[in-house]
């Protein structure tokens, strides 16, 4: 998993560093074109889930590949899928309070570009991150605070080029991601939910398409949330 990380997130996360100490991007040419396609890390990731299974002994349902929920999601899998996208969705808009570095991309990628970086996204971090991490800790019975220490530990280096409001951010996404992701054992529903996010700020949708995205899944997570809310709370006969 280490490796992994290493190879599918190392110089994201240098660059990241990098932009947060200096306000600038100065790396070699060969880096600069590698960081926008990231194509190796689909090889790694599927690579990873392979191994986990082929020497750890991960089955599908261990990997969040093909797990039930134990105790039942409001709305199902979509309901989770929401509540993920909003917990994400309030993660950077408190992270967007904090001093930035000021660092301004050169132009913009076009959508050919930001479709396959927004996969990478999708199903590279959230395998990495999410699903291997948490079968290990699920294996090892660590706690949801010591699960959530590391799921943020992971995914905010190469987020640093937003500044010190990146800790905020990993860990009111992660929050979420942890709270959702103990009851349903599920890991296509983050795909799907950070998959839906970064589309709603890309140019491969119609502009009027994109606002539309967030808000449904927005008002779905809250609606979800209300939901999770009844059902775990006093009196509802469901355990935590």
């Amino acid at each position: 998993m280490a490796a992994g990380f290493l190879l599918a997130f190392g110089l994201a996360s240098a660059v990241a560093v990098q932009i947060l100490l200096t306000g600038h991007l100065d790396l070699p040419d060969w880096a600069v074109q590698y960081l926008p396609g990231m194509k190796a890390g689909f090889l790694i990731a599927a690579a990873s889930m392979l191994l986990a299974h082929r020497w750890l002994g991960y089955s599908a349902g261990d990997l969040g590949l093909a797990a039930r929920p134990r105790n039942g999601f409001p709305y199902g899998s979509l309901g989770a899928a929401a509540v993920a996208y909003l917990g994400m969705w309030i993660g950077f808009e408190v992270m967007r309070l904090f001093p930035s570095p000021g660092y301004v991309p050169t132009g913009r990628s076009s959508a050919g570009e930001q479709l396959p970086a927004n996969l990478h996204g999708a199903l590279v971090e959230e395998t990495l991150l999410l699903a291997l991490p948490m079968a290990v800790m699920t294996r090892l019975r660590w706690s949801w605070q010591a699960q959530l220490a590391v799921l943020v530990a992971l995914r905010v280096p190469f987020h640093l080029y937003y500044g010190y409001g990146a800790l905020a951010l990993g860990l009111i996404w992660m929050g979420g991601y942890v709270l959702v992701y103990r009851r349903t054992r599920l890991v296509w529903p983050f795909m799907l939910a950070h998959f839906a996010y970064n589309s709603a700020h890309a140019d491969y949708l119609p502009p009027g398409v994109r606002p539309l995205l967030g808000l449904t899944l927005c008002v779905g997570g809250v609606v979800a949330s209300i939901r999770l809310i009844r059902q775990v709370g006093p009196g509802s006969g469901v355990s935590r």
